[in-house]
């Protein structure tokens, strides 16, 4: 009789060490990589939400933007050229954006650390980062998030940084930013077809594991959390990696500013520069009222 640490199974991720499965599995997707950019065709990260003749629904004179005209539950915000659409009913907010490229700055074209944001606001002290521009405020963004119902739990001010930065033995839950979660896509026009994806398939990720450099699929944890707009602070940030406390919404899976890991945008999987796309910023609650824990 086999005992319950006991098994039939021979595959590698039992039979191996965890160093020797992710540098295996590296080696096996950058064998695949050429015809389907990491295991995953363009066609299966991409999800078709409508006909391109349908439109976004921030641009106007498409069928989308008509219908949110019409909706009680929606309002639009204007920028100088771009607009955000506050869906109430939704519980999210959409906000229209340039697809903006500087191949100087880290992670756009190959690989870097940053905790500049990937989409934030033109004027910014950071805008020269950004993937996604807009130029609707970040103030008003905020406001839309906040009017949704998505509060913060946590701002780090700057005068707060060096002492709660990087990940180590004496680090708490007070060296993270932190808030209600959020899910962030992106929608674009793509052969005909309006399609969304996940900000974070649009990401590389890259980690070091004793030395050697194991590309892995970027794992994100977006919260909202205010600071930037809290302090006055003028990056333009919105969406951040790295817990960074100069935007709005972070990723927090590690503490404040602990700039470890690599990432690199993808362009194959990228809209064209200079087209626009659609950044939405969803609660992931429904739009009944959520018990405080």
């Amino acid at each position: 009789m086999k005992t319950e640490n006991e098994t039939n199974c021979s595959c590698g991720c039992c039979s191996q060490d965890s160093k020797s499965n992710l540098i295996r599995k590296r080696e096996v997707s950058m064998d695949n990589n050429a015809a389907t950019q990491g295991g995953m065709t363009r066609a299966e990260f991409l999800k078709v939400v409508g006909l391109g003749m349908v439109g976004l629904s921030t641009i106007p004179g498409t069928k989308a933007f008509a219908a949110v005209e019409k909706n009680s539950n929606v309002k639009v915000i204007q920028g100088k050229k771009d607009r955000m659409v506050v869906d109430l009913g939704n519980r999210e907010i959409r906000i229209s954006a340039d697809v903006t490229k500087d191949p100087s700055k880290p992670a756009v074209v190959d690989w870097g650390r940053r905790f500049q944001a990937f989409f934030g606001c033109y004027g910014g002290k950071m805008e020269k980062w950004f993937v996604f521009s807009t130029d609707v405020s970040r103030t008003d963004i905020n406001n839309a998030i906040q009017e949704l119902g998505i509060t913060s739990r946590r701002h780090i001010p700057m005068s707060e940084v060096e002492q709660r930065k990087g990940l180590k033995a004496t680090t708490t839950i007070e060296d993270y930013l932190t808030g209600d979660p959020v899910i962030v896509t992106v929608r674009f026009e793509k052969d005909g077809k309006i399609v969304e994806t996940a900000l974070e398939d649009l990401i590389e990720e890259k980690i070091m594991v004793d030395g050697a450099e194991v590309i892995k699929p970027y794992t994100p944890h977006w919260i909202y959390h205010g600071t930037a707009e809290e302090i006055a602070f003028p990056s333009g940030c919105c969406v951040c990696p790295s817990d960074c406390n100069g935007g709005i919404i972070t990723d927090n899976v590690l503490p404040l500013k602990t700039t470890v890991n690599y990432y690199r945008v993808n362009w194959e999987r990228m809209p064209a520069v200079g087209s626009k796309a659609e950044v939405v910023i969803r609660s992931i609650y429904s739009s009944t009222q959520h018990a405080t824990i």
